[in-house]
C-alpha cells in the first residue's frame, strides 16, 4: 500500500486509487502525448506581390526571392558590435589631465 501526499486536498491517497476530485484539471488543447514543437510549412495565403494563392511558405518565399522582393519581419537580429577601445587615446587623455592637475 503506497501512498502519496495530495497537493490539492492536503491528504494522503493510495497511488492505485487516487480520487477523481483530486486529479489535476486536464487541458483540452494539449495532448497527453509528449512531442516537440513543430512548425508546419503549409499555409493558405494570398501573395501581396502577385495576388496568387500559396499553400506553402517555401514556395511563397521562393517567388519573393525570384522577383527580388524583400520579406520584412523574418530577419535575424544582428549582433551588437562594440566599438574598439582606443587605448592610446585614453592614455594620452589621462596624461593631459594629469599634467593639467599637477601644473
Amino acid at each position: 500500500m503506497r501512498q502519496r501526499y495530495c497537493r490539492v486536498c492536503g491528504g494522503w491517497h493510495e497511488l492505485d486509487a487516487w480520487p477523481h476530485n483530486c486529479m489535476p484539471e486536464r487541458i483540452v488543447t494539449r495532448s497527453s502525448l509528449p512531442s516537440p514543437h513543430f512548425v508546419s510549412d503549409s499555409i493558405e495565403i494570398q501573395s501581396m506581390h502577385d495576388g496568387k494563392m500559396y499553400t506553402s511558405k517555401a514556395k511563397l518565399r521562393g517567388e519573393y526571392r525570384a522577383h527580388g522582393v524583400e520579406e520584412i519581419g523574418n530577419e535575424k537580429p544582428q549582433p551588437i558590435e562594440k566599438p574598439k577601445t582606443d587605448r592610446k587615446a585614453i592614455r594620452n587623455e589621462l596624461r593631459r589631465v594629469y599634467a593639467d592637475y599637477t601644473a
